[in-house]
């Protein structure tokens, strides 16, 4: 019967630490199959066999096929499609490769028997001259709400194309490569590799699991574009030197695979009635899993700000996230009932940094940055000290539309006092918004897109959160494409502020400003400054907790989430060619 299967080069790898028994296998084999449908008979079950290649080696292997039902979510009454799902365990030297589809979660059952193949052992197992990266997704080190979290690249050969600018801050999760003239892809999340071919028999994906193996066994030394990027570190060494100070739950994973595929989420109460969650509550569910929580100093690792307990758990060789709240939501995953909570353990879904800002855990891994505190001293360089923002009391001041100006002690009459010697500047606050002033400068050759935020003074990390965001958002404007500045300058700019006297050209120089613009953008030399102007930022405050976080002392979780999100603003924008300059009070 094995003879039949014909199977595609899809497979996860783990490494035995102890050779499998028995027991062990048939605990597999059995999570696996937990789905099959009620009543019905395996096509195959076969558990831990003994086969041979033509060349005489030998390899042992489980294996089940059996029927699953799938429900069809998109029909109100019952209604299911009949599949058929597979789980092969292939043991090899050591090792051990999975292949299955459509089987119940197995995860939580082979981590205490397995111990995944890290995504730094399978990148090892090629050289980079030989392999022509075309396809790289990476997640930034960051928890923030509003900074950019992860993005994508592509092309015939991202070698010599990609910039490794703060790629030391990045964490690749997926790979897509050509090497020697085949296609491959792998997923550090899952240990996966996929190997573009045919279908190919038993025998023949046992040679190519042990060919995948050997490559493990015996890394490449040749890494110097890899190298760049975020490295893999034990997660037992993190957790021994530093404490977890926030979570943050992939969220929008948990949107693109039950949401948006109509899985029903059904949840328990107290009582022991049951209900399935819609609209209104669904979305407060996402609201709630889409913010970022800190962590209260302690052994018990409790969450701050939730509504119900919530605490991390160490496990083994992962962090998982235990919420009895989560545990009374449940959904139907590959035919078996799970709870939301067991969802998102399983698939990895929770991201916490550390109090040492060097950490971050993504994807059931813990990853060290490249750069990370050594950038401070640079990062403190984008701070642009203004006396009198220490003097503001409001963002925009009392406006009324009699008004020709904004208030002095007001953050947006303190810039444009500030600007006040350079050629234009518009206040393009609110409606279609690139930033609240953008202000231009010949002699300079620049333009300056300014996004200011009020506050008292603070060390708190969401003050940071609207206007960093904004500030990213519109780094794409910053090219000034003149077609599109002159359409905002002719429907926008000449008009008045708000519909009042206010006029939203603040200073100008005599003369054709599209004229003015054409020569500015033409001219070789310029060049583009993304600011953010924080009334609540203190110069001398943030680098002395900086300057704690540079020494390995104990910061409060605020302070590293502080950091990762300038420091994502600052890369953000020099990735795009942009100078990042932040207006602080002294």
């Amino acid at each position: 019967m094995p003879d039949r299967l014909a199977l595609t080069q899809n497979a996860q790898f783990y490494r035995e630490d102890v050779a499998l028994t028995n027991e062990a296998l048939c605990s597999i084999l059995d999570a696996a199959s937990d789905n099959k449908t009620l009543g019905s008979a395996f096509l195959i079950d076969k558990t831990d066999e003994i086969r041979k290649l033509k060349d005489g080696t030998e390899f042992r292997f489980s294996l089940r096929v059996f029927p699953t039902e799938r429900p069809v979510h998109f029909w109100e009454d019952p209604l299911s499609d009949l599949i058929h799902a597979l789980i092969l365990v292939i043991q090899v030297d050591g090792h051990v490769a999975v292949l299955k589809k459509s089987c119940a979660s197995i995860s939580e059952v082979i981590e205490k028997h397995l111990t995944p193949i890290k995504s730094s052992d399978l990148t090892a197992s090629f050289s980079d001259d030989e392999a022509e990266f075309q396809k790289i997704s990476m997640r930034n080190m960051t928890v923030s709400e509003r900074a950019m979290r992860s993005k994508a690249y592509e092309a015939a050969d991202l070698k010599g194309l990609l910039s490794l600018h703060a790629a030391g801050r990045s964490i690749p999760y997926f790979f897509k490569l050509k090497l020697n003239g085949r296609i491959k892809t792998i997923s550090a999340q899952s240990g996966r590799v996929v190997e573009s071919s045919e279908r190919k028999s038993l025998d023949d994906i046992v040679s190519w699991a042990r060919q995948q193996i050997e490559q493990i066994k015996n890394p490449s030394g040749d890494k110097d574009f890899l190298e760049a990027f975020a490295q893999l570190v034990d997660l037992d060494i993190v957790w021994n030197n530093t404490q977890p100070t926030a979570v943050l739950v992939e969220s929008s994973f948990v949107v693109d695979n039950l949401l948006e595929k109509n899985v029903p989420l059904f949840y328990t109460t107290r009582k022991g009635r049951t209900f399935e969650l819609t609209g209104k509550q669904l979305r407060a569910l996402i609201s709630q899993l889409e913010t970022v929580y800190e962590i209260i100093p302690g052994l018990d690792f409790k969450l701050n700000g939730t509504s119900r307990p919530a605490s991390l758990k160490k496990n083994k060789s992962s962090i998982s996230l235990d919420v009895p709240a989560l545990r009374k939501i449940k959904l139907e995953d590959n035919g078996k009932e799970l709870t939301l909570q067991s969802f998102i353990n399983k698939n990895n879904l929770t991201t916490i940094s550390f109090s040492n800002p060097q950490y971050m855990y993504f994807m059931g891994q813990c990853f060290k940055d490249g750069a990370g505190v050594n950038e401070i001293p640079s990062l403190l360089k984008s701070f642009v000290v203004i006396d009198d923002l220490a003097m503001a009391t409001s963002e925009k001041g009392d406006y009324k539309p009699a008004r020709k100006k904004f208030d002095s002690s007001s953050v947006f009459g303190l810039i444009e006092k500030h600007c006040s010697k350079n050629d234009y500047i518009f206040c393009d606050d609110l409606g279609d918004e690139w930033a609240d002033h953008i202000v231009f400068n010949k002699k300079e050759c620049s333009v300056s897109f300014i996004h200011s935020k009020h506050g008292d003074m603070s060390k708190s990390a969401s003050n940071l959160h609207d206007v960093v965001g904004q500030a990213i958002k519109n780094i794409g404007n910053m090219d000034i494409d003149l077609r599109a500045f002159g359409k905002k300058y002719d429907n926008k700019l000449l008009m008045n502020y708000r519909d009042g006297t206010m006029p939203r050209v603040r200073r100008k120089l005599h003369g054709d400003f599209k004229k003015y613009l054409a020569e500015l953008r033409q001219d070789y030399r310029f060049n583009k400054r993304c600011i953010i102007c924080c009334s609540f930022l203190s110069r001398a405050q943030i680098e002395s907790e900086f300057t704690k976080l540079q020494k390995g002392m104990r910061v409060p979780g605020n302070i590293t989430q502080m950091f990762w999100i300038l420091s994502s603003f600052v890369h953000a924008t020099k990735e795009a060619g942009v100078s990042p300059i932040i207006y602080c009070r002294p």
